[in-house]
């Protein structure tokens, strides 16, 4: 996945690339996401941003910088429920969004 703002400055001594080593996190979300609704997706959805927040933080990124990221991330997220979505609608309208398969009926 390619974000759109690699945050390549170097800071404090730290050259940072938050979101090009972070694919398994993406899919890790979407796949919860996918399971969860209501108030426990939206808790879920502060949870992973405020952690990513803070690693960037800890990093050395900027205020400016987390932003982007934490952007991109809820970007990448989306597409990634998208494609995810796609996935099953080409595998049948009744597919079962944990397993990709077509449902039994």
């Amino acid at each position: 996945m390619k974000a759109g703002h690699d945050a390549r400055e170097t800071h404090g001594g730290i050259i940072a690339f938050p979101l090009s080593g972070r694919t398994n996190l993406i899919r890790r979300c979407a796949a919860e996401l996918e399971a969860i609704h209501g108030e426990a997706a939206i808790a879920y959805w502060r949870t992973a941003c405020r952690g990513l927040a803070d690693d960037l933080g800890a990093l050395g990124c900027d205020e400016d910088d987390i932003h982007h990221q934490v952007m991109d991330f809820q970007t990448e997220v989306q597409l990634e429920m998208m494609r995810r979505y796609t996935e099953r609608l080409e595998a049948g309208a009744d597919a079962d969004p944990e397993t990709c398969h077509r449902a039994r009926t």
